[in-house]
């Protein structure tokens, strides 16, 4: 990753990326978001805090409302994709039956669902479909994304 020094505070260049994913695989390739061509910029302090390598670092843009009000579509997000470890409550970018999302995994009574803090949408157990995790979202522009919501 680069780091980009504009004046006292130091930024991380984190890649903007879309996710290309296929039904029924586990694996994900990247090709880069052509909407906008820079990279984001993420203050290298917030970086630090989060204790994550910045080289798995990835940013995505949300693709719906099922989030609101915590994030809106179109609103950039980072993930880490070396954290796929499901723990419930945290915020990931998963591949929904070959479809990428931004999405809360919840667990109750020993079954995952796709959990959404938007009420207009409806939790989706996992196993009505194929799921396999990107990664965790970690940061949006202006706060870290850390814990549970």
């Amino acid at each position: 990753m680069d780091t980009v020094d504009q004046g006292a505070i130091a930024f991380t260049a984190i890649r903007r990326v879309m996710l290309q994913l296929r039904a029924g695989a586990d694996s994900y390739y990247t090709v880069p978001d052509m909407t906008v061509v820079e990279p984001l910029l993420v203050p290298t302090a917030a970086v630090c805090a989060l204790k994550v390598d910045p080289r798995q670092l990835l940013a995505l843009r949300v693709r719906d409302m099922g989030m609101e009000p915590m994030l809106f579509e179109d609103d950039w997000v980072v993930i880490d994709t070396s954290d796929t470890k499901r723990r419930s409550r945290d915020v990931f970018a998963v591949s929904w039956n070959g479809e990428a999302c931004v999405q809360q995994l919840v667990e109750r009574g020993g079954q995952w669902y796709l959990s959404y803090t938007n009420p207009d949408f409806k939790p989706i157990n996992t196993r009505s479909g194929q799921l396999s995790i990107v990664g965790r979202v970690v940061y949006q522009p202006g706060r870290l994304v850390t814990g549970r919501l």
